[in-house]
């Protein structure tokens, strides 16, 4: 039961009224905010509390940037390496291109100035290819009887004695390489003169054989063609020396040396055809012998 000091019912206010209480609130803040900028406090500490959600929810779409970002950088960056790395292995092509031409070049000038000897008759010919077997060492060249060649011509390149021609086709030929055990080269040492005999052991090196105790050979000397045997002309370089043992049960040095020519690596060569002739002096003449 209600006291004398409470109402019996107790009114509220009706929605209009809330409704127009709060327009007029809601107005008298913008008047406010407008006209004297009351507001401004409450908004900055409104947005300095919403700060971290703000960046809470601009964190989903920055890594969706960011990893498209890094994605497409590294995309390019796998271009940009693969084009690099097309345009280095080209570049790399075209360097042993020119290396391979300027040694070619090399050779073929070093091949022409053996063709400046007086007399000298020449076949250029260029290496086929080359096969190994156990019994002798060979090669083919591009040039045959078409080109006059015959068997037994010696075949040098820019460094040094090669071979020599053992068999002769219409448009090929095959040499015998000197470092082969079925060619024999009388050689003497340019440093002394001595006359030898270097035969090929099979293995790409040469042997000086039949070399008394007492001779004087040493390492690195020269072996040049002595041209006793009337087929390679004389001072064509041979060999170096590379060894020289003494054995106590055998009177004779153990030489061996390697070929000075490109046995390996010549590609071009030349097929001596004819030797140079020796330019001599003409005889002074004598003055006529005047009757007495």
């Amino acid at each position: 039961m209600a006291t004398s000091d409470q109402l019996m019912f107790t009114r509220r206010l009706g929605a209009t009224t809330r409704l127009l209480i709060w327009l007029s609130v809601g107005v008298a803040c913008i008047i406010a905010d407008s006209r004297y900028h009351a507001l401004d406090n409450l908004r900055s500490g409104f947005s300095l509390l919403l700060q971290p959600v703000r960046e809470i929810l601009r964190t989903p779409s920055d890594v969706a940037a960011e990893l498209g970002g890094f994605f497409t950088r590294h995309r390019l960056l796998q271009n940009e390496r693969d084009r690099l790395l097309a345009e280095r292995a080209q570049l790399l092509l075209n360097l042993n291109a020119a290396r391979e031409i300027s040694r070619e070049n090399a050779e073929l000038r070093a091949l022409l100035q053996l063709q400046s000897r007086p007399g000298q008759q020449v076949v250029y010919a260029a290496l086929l290819y080359q096969g190994h077997d156990w019994f002798a060492q060979r090669m083919t060249l591009d040039q045959g009887a078409a080109a006059k060649l015959r068997s037994g011509l010696p075949v040098v390149d820019a460094s040094g004695l090669v071979g020599q021609l053992t068999q002769v086709y219409p448009g090929t030929s095959e040499v015998t390489l000197v470092t082969s055990p079925e060619q024999l080269t009388p050689v003497f040492v340019e440093r002394t003169g001595q006359r030898g005999l270097a035969a090929g052991s099979g293995r790409g090196q040469l042997e000086l054989r039949y070399m008394p105790t007492h001779i004087d050979v040493r390492v690195n000397d020269r072996l040049l063609t002595s041209g006793i045997d009337r087929v390679y002309p004389a001072g064509i370089p041979v060999a170096r020396v590379t060894r020289v043992s003494r054995s106590e049960s055998s009177p004779y040095l153990r030489v061996e040396g390697e070929p000075l020519a490109g046995i390996e690596r010549s590609r071009a060569v030349l097929v001596l055809v004819a030797a140079p002739y020796a330019v001599q002096a003409p005889l002074p003449s004598t003055p006529p012998v005047k009757q007495p």
